[in-house]
């Protein structure tokens, strides 16, 4: 499973959930609306009542449909002038004793009533498979992700200068990290070379690992040199020197500046210097 396919699948679930949810919050806001102005209508034309009483409010309350707004509903007279409370009953005028009287029903409730009125067993089960996904997701995700990890190999390189060799692959590659080709005898010299730890190797261990036997050896291994050379150090700062009995690998050093007093001194060092 990738990523981007478990984040497609982790908001189908959470946005209808949300949307459902809000949705029915909102038709249940409706709902208890439409309740309190039916039970008010009821009442009004029941009782006709000059003042609210306990008498009043119980008529009002047997009139409710939703049961959790009969602890919280109440009524109250009022002016013409529109409430300042929003989430009310539509003002009911009326005519009693020749006054003519307002009056609002107030379901009192809060938004946690109102949440458990609505209607949010779909919504719900949307947002706990979305959540378990989610989580389900991370778990898996991360275990693919460490997985990957031990399964990656662990490629050994072998540096010498600004030439590189990696020993997993059998290849040398320059500073930009370029591959360098050598003909199979050239690799063979090189990583002879690169795998000593101090980058010598003797001429008779080299005749007897690619020549084993040959008569002219060190003819030939003369000749590999000769013809390797230009290539390392075309594609490198490093030099094959012949040392001692053998061949050995060599870096450049830099021109060293030091300054004296007001002076500049140059000091030369050899182009080339082995380990």
């Amino acid at each position: 499973m990738k990523p981007i396919t478990a984040i497609i699948v982790f908001f189908s679930l959470m946005f209808p959930a949300l949307f459902l949810g809000y949705n029915n919050y909102a038709e249940a806001k409706e709902n208890i609306i439409k309740d309190v102005n039916q039970a008010l209508a009821k009442t009004v034309i029941y009782k006709m009542p000059t003042k609210i009483t306990a008498d009043t409010l119980q008529v009002f309350k047997s009139n409710l449909q939703i049961n959790q707004l009969k602890e919280t509903s109440y009524l109250s007279l009022c002016t013409e002038e529109p409430s300042k409370i929003t989430f009310c009953s539509d003002t009911i005028s009326f005519k009693t004793k020749g006054e003519r009287l307002y009056i609002r029903a107030y379901p009192n409730c809060s938004k946690a009533t109102i949440f458990d009125i609505s209607e949010q067993s779909i919504p719900g089960a949307l947002l706990t498979i979305s959540i378990l996904w989610g989580m389900f997701s991370m778990i898996y995700l991360r275990r693919k992700e460490n997985a990957m990890i031990l399964a990656t190999p662990v490629y050994q390189t072998v540096s010498f200068g600004n030439l590189s060799y990696s020993v997993s692959f059998g290849q040398f590659y320059n500073e930009q990290k370029e591959e360098i080709y050598f003909t199979p005898m050239q690799l063979s010299f090189m990583k002879m070379l690169m795998e000593k730890e101090n980058k010598k190797v003797a001429v008779e261990e080299i005749c007897d690992k690619l020549w084993p036997g040959k008569d002219n050896a060190r003819e030939s291994l003369y000749t590999l040199v000769r013809r390797l050379k230009p290539i390392v150090e075309s594609n490198s700062n490093v030099k094959i020197v012949s040392d001692k009995g053998g061949y050995a690998l060599a870096t450049k050093k830099i021109l060293i500046v030091s300054i004296m007093s007001d002076k500049y001194q140059f000091v030369y060092v050899p182009a080339f210097t082995t380990l």
